[in-house]
């Protein structure tokens, strides 16, 4: 096709902004159609006679509004109309498989749900709950969020809690209260997988870094120093970390690895959000960064992995000059989250009911890592009998991609690495294994037999890519 060249003669403002306008309007107009390819940066910044930081960011931008991807080695593309559903998102009809992907924690064991409507139903005045409550959400049901808070490791003030509608959520209403459009953000290269898309539909860039490597080969921490250089040269406002269970590592950092984090964050002042839905699983409770830097993080909490996804239900905890703009957010995201939900779940924790909860899971996923350590050696797998998934290394000569593939025809679902990094990245040689989503055991051990054969299959064919001789 003829080289795209856009009309910004007239623009005013940014002109990495009037290149993204300009990229629309061709778009909407039919002058570019779904799949069409863009133009190098480079000859684009030549032909407009910008430099070329400015077509990165118009580039950049038109990816945040979902009208262009780009694919590593081939460029940038007009994207579809219409996206992919993600494999994480359940369907209500969807083919029997062994669901090795998606981290559902053993729900099997969750609480009983009649049982929690019951005692709700009897409950004095639950009548109140039918109807709008503040932003923040009851001062009962923000109590009990400072309670859940406690197993991870921060004393929470109730005043500073504010209920939201589960994690992912959370994360949302947290990030648009700390930062502001366009700002960088650190993560790490690995990372939970929806913080991409979270970022881009509230316009914050992500800056993936690199982990340190531990004794065993396994990824640690954040680099501190790697943190540094990125509020150094990328001018990052801030950092998102999963300080214990790392997602999807599985690493739990050191005392020493926060301290040297927040060490990094106090000289650049940078905000912390800090993501723990697995924390209750893990037996020793760690100082959060919430108690190591309170004056700038922010931390999320849920109970969806513990006991009840259903309810929707989680917590944030935020620096006092945030708290304004966390119940603003919230309240222009939903309003509220459900009272009603709030109440089932204060309810199983006043009676202890996440305590049993934990302890049937705790036992379930022991059997499972085990299960998991054995039947996939001698592969390494990073995860402990306290982790609810593990991250497989595969061998260098197998794509995690076509082993996703491979395993999926024989009804085993998983998640290649290409799923918890940056889009422009090459996809690195691991597989997240969830441990608790499949009901039976038979089945599990299965599916990780199968896993092991189908690497040694991949293993064992010729690299078609590499030069012979």
């Amino acid at each position: 096709m003829t080289m795209w060249i856009p009309n910004i003669e007239a623009a005013g403002g940014p002109i990495y902004l009037a290149i993204a306008d300009a990229l629309e309007a061709d778009i909407k107009t039919g002058a570019l159609a779904q799949g069409d390819r863009l133009p190098p940066q480079r000859e684009l910044a030549y032909q407009l006679g910008v430099t070329l930081g400015t077509i990165t960011r118009a580039y950049g931008e038109a990816e945040r509004r979902r009208l262009v991807k780009g694919e590593t080695g081939r460029g940038t593309y007009i994207a579809s109309e219409t996206q992919k559903v993600s494999p994480l998102a359940p369907k209500e009809d969807e083919p029997e498989t062994c669901d090795l992907a998606r981290n559902f924690a053993y729900p099997h064991l969750n609480p009983s749900l009649s049982d929690g409507l019951t005692r709700m139903a009897r409950t004095v005045g639950i009548d109140r709950l039918n109807g709008f409550v503040p932003s923040e959400g009851l001062k009962a049901h923000r109590e009990t969020g400072a309670l859940v808070f406690k197993d991870y490791g921060l004393e929470a003030d109730p005043d500073r809690v504010a209920v939201t509608c589960g994690a992912q959520h959370g994360i949302q209403v947290t990030c648009q209260a700390l930062f502001r459009p366009g700002d960088a953000v650190a993560v790490d290269r690995f990372t939970y997988p929806s913080i991409f898309s979270s970022f881009a539909s509230i316009g914050l860039k992500p800056v993936p870094l690199p982990a340190l490597i531990r004794a065993d080969g396994g990824f640690g921490a954040m680099d501190p120093a790697a943190l540094a250089q990125a509020a150094n040269t990328h001018g990052v406002k801030g950092v998102f970390l999963m300080p214990n269970m790392q997602n999807p590592t599985t690493h739990t950092m050191s005392v020493e690895e926060r301290q040297d984090l927040v060490a990094v964050a106090r000289q650049f002042d940078l905000k912390i959000v800090e993501d723990d839905p697995y924390t209750p699983f893990l037996p020793d409770a760690l100082p959060a960064f919430g108690a190591l830097a309170p004056e700038r993080t922010a931390s999320i909490a849920s109970i969806s992995k513990v006991c009840s996804p259903g309810s929707r239900i989680g917590f944030v905890h935020v620096p006092g000059p945030f708290g304004d703009s966390i119940r603003n957010k919230i309240g222009e995201s939903t309003w509220m989250a459900s009272p009603i939900t709030a109440e089932l779940i204060a309810g199983w924790v006043r009676e202890g009911h996440l305590f049993k909860t934990l302890r049937l899971k705790r036992k379930a996923n022991r059997t499972r890592f085990l299960a998991a350590r054995e039947l996939l050696a001698p592969h390494f797998l990073q995860s402990d009998v306290n982790k609810v998934f593990g991250w497989l290394r595969l061998p260098e000569t197998v794509d995690p991609d076509a082993l996703q593939n491979a395993l999926g025809h024989q009804g085993i679902s998983v998640l290649s690495s290409r799923y918890f990094q940056a889009k422009d990245h090459q996809p690195a040689p691991y597989l997240r294994l969830t441990f608790g989503s499949e009901q039976s055991d038979d089945r599990f051990r299965w599916a990780l037999q199968r896993i092991r054969s189908t690497i040694g299959q991949l293993a064992e064919l010729p690299d078609l890519t590499r030069p012979v001789g």
